[in-house]
């Protein structure tokens, strides 16, 4: 059985009668706590230590998974069974978690909120991210969120909105850029475009008391293909509306050196053990020591809302080299989870992750790309004829690597240490190859990029040095 794992709740009479109703929500379905925990992915240990009391903090997700196999959860619970939903026993599940680390978005308020709204799901590994940009929008006038397509940028961007829009007189408005021109295609049609989108919400947020100064969080999603203009016009709003602060979602980082910058990074999948039998999360602990690599945790979970009654349990080891062969990417492991339906875990592995998830995967309804593919290739349209050779070059040549492998593998020594430095800052800015610092910084091209890039080059009929 898998054990989810995530902050233990604290010990509370709600928890004490929690554990009554499970044992008896248990009896009256005639289940045995093998039974439960087949169906729900529990421990019988955990669900024994529950049941008994001797378990007086179960840890969250635990419990979301138990609740989840009679098929209810405990915001249902608030109100059938007179559990408080304001103590921390309630997981994020229930509108207002009480500080700001849970994985949960609040509520919108419908008269404080213009735009998309946040997902009512849970977000998996995100609590730094989360915890860093609440402190940065506090306390800052202008946060970009950085990071390749599908790593959850948009997502977490309306998280932390959510969480802060009752901080704004005028609340939260959001604006999304996708559908906009590209600059590289027509500057005055993009310029013109975003201009009306960022407007009309700041015209609806003042229009509520005219002649008043705004005090509004902007947030203005997906502007990568518009950085320019939406450089120029987040400067010029921070100092006409001194009470509105900005935050924006890009692949590319804005041209603004005023701006607070956070890079989003893809979810960790760990590393298997020494005798590669169960995954293990990012600082060496195990599935039953302190918590499951958060990239498995979101597939796990998404794989149990398709197919609730799949045991992944004892093929932990392949859920964890499935999620790094996407390199912990949010969008293509929730892609994989949904596929799981119709494919093996061992078919998906064995027919390239990468390709089968990105090119079959209808991602329509929740992004303006359709499929994964689609948001691959909307990075790579933006590049130059220089900056897509020098990413082909480095897909068919390296796993990793530097600065100096790049200029020293290159015939005839034809790129200078420049021109790689050049290049590979811009393929970084584009969230296409993903950097690795420390003293001397590596670099790796993200394998769901690579994947794309050989597809291009096998259709060009592209050779090695051509």
């Amino acid at each position: 059985m898998i054990e989810a794992i995530e902050q233990p709740m604290s010990a509370t009479p709600d928890v004490r009668r929690l554990r009554h109703l499970l044992a008896e929500r248990r009896q009256a379905r005639g289940w045995t706590q093998e039974e439960l925990a087949e169906r729900s992915g529990v421990s019988v240990r955990t669900i024994r230590n529950i049941e008994t009391g001797s378990n007086k903090r179960p840890r969250r997700a635990s419990v979301d998974l138990l609740l989840g196999a009679f098929g209810t959860s405990l915001a249902e619970l608030a109100g059938a069974e007179g559990l408080h939903p304001g103590h921390e026993v309630t997981p994020l599940l229930l509108p207002r978690p009480r500080d700001g680390s849970g994985h949960w978005p609040y509520p919108v308020d419908p008269d404080r909120w213009r735009g998309p709204r946040p997902l009512t799901e849970a977000m998996a590994g995100r609590d730094d991210d989360l915890r860093h940009v609440l402190g940065t929008m506090r306390r800052g006038r202008l946060l970009v969120l950085t990071g390749p397509g599908g790593v959850g940028k948009t997502r977490l961007a309306l998280t932390a909105a959510a969480r802060l829009q009752e901080r704004f007189r005028d609340g939260v408005g959001v604006v999304e850029l996708g559908p906009c021109t590209p600059e590289s295609a027509d500057p005055a049609a993009a310029r013109d475009q975003v201009h009306r989108a960022v407007d009309a919400v700041l015209a609806d947020a003042a229009a509520r008391e005219p002649g008043r100064e705004l005090d509004l969080l902007l947030v203005v999603d997906n502007a990568e293909h518009v950085v320019a203009t939406v450089s120029r016009l987040v400067l010029r709003l921070v100092v006409t509306h001194p009470g509105l602060r900005v935050l924006i979602t890009s692949r590319r980082p804005l041209a603004v050196l005023s701006a607070d910058v956070w890079e989003v990074s893809p979810l960790p999948a760990g590393e298997p053990s020494a005798d590669g039998t169960a995954p293990h999360a990012a600082d060496g602990s195990a599935e039953d020591g302190a918590a499951l690599p958060a990239a498995v945790e979101l597939f796990l979970r998404r794989a149990r809302s398709t197919v609730p009654t799949l045991d992944l349990g004892s093929r932990l080891p392949q859920v964890a080299e499935l999620c790094r062969r996407l390199d912990g990417l949010p969008r293509a492991i929730e892609a994989a989870a949904h596929c799981i339906r119709t494919v093996s875990l061992e078919s998906l592995l064995y027919s390239g992750p990468a390709l089968y998830v990105f090119d079959r995967f209808d991602l329509s309804a929740v992004s303006h790309h359709r499929t994964l593919a689609d948001s691959v290739r909307w990075s790579y349209d933006l590049l130059t004829a220089e900056q897509r050779d020098l990413l082909h070059h480095l897909a068919r040549s390296f796993d990793s690597f530097t600065v100096e492998d790049v200029v020293s593998d290159h015939p005839a020594g034809a790129w200078t240490a420049g021109s790689v430095v050049c290049g590979l800052a811009e393929l970084a800015d584009a969230s296409l190859i993903r950097v690795h610092r420390g003293t001397r910084y590596g670099y790796r091209v993200y394998g769901w990029i690579k994947a794309y890039v050989d597809a291009l080059d096998q259709e060009s009929g592209r050779t090695l040095g051509a």
